[in-house]
């Protein structure tokens, strides 16, 4: 009975402590370059958390544009996202219907495939 009494009362002391403080706690955490670095890597290291992250980052118009930009002007993750498009009909379909809607890049993509269509009667 002591035990449990025990038990009871350091957990309800426990809880007090986490929702008593969960905010400043936070606050603190985050305002320290090493606890951020800690949290991005716990977060990293999960593929689960990750996925769970980009998800958030995708959600909201701002860090979307901003995500984007970010895979963009990475050689490596702007190579792996145009492959993955290329390999796609679907995808492709969609890029190619989207690039041709303006005029200036329509002409372009036409001199473009006139000129695979030459290399290709070589």
């Amino acid at each position: 009975m002591k035990r449990i009494a025990v038990t009871m009362l350091g957990t309800a002391l426990a809880a007090g402590l986490l929702f008593g403080c969960g905010g400043d706690m936070v606050t603190q955490v985050l305002s320290k370059p090493e606890s951020q670095a800690q949290v991005m890597d716990m977060i990293g290291a999960s593929p689960e958390m990750a996925g769970q992250m980009v998800d958030r980052l995708l959600a909201d118009d701002g860090t979307r544009a901003m995500l984007l930009q970010k895979m963009m002007a990475s050689g490596p993750a702007a190579q792996e996202l145009m492959t993955n498009i290329a390999r796609d009909r679907s995808m492709l379909d969609g890029v190619m219907n989207l690039a041709t809607q303006d005029s200036t890049m329509r002409e372009h993509v036409m001199t473009l495939m006139k000129g695979m269509q030459m290399m290709r009667s070589r």
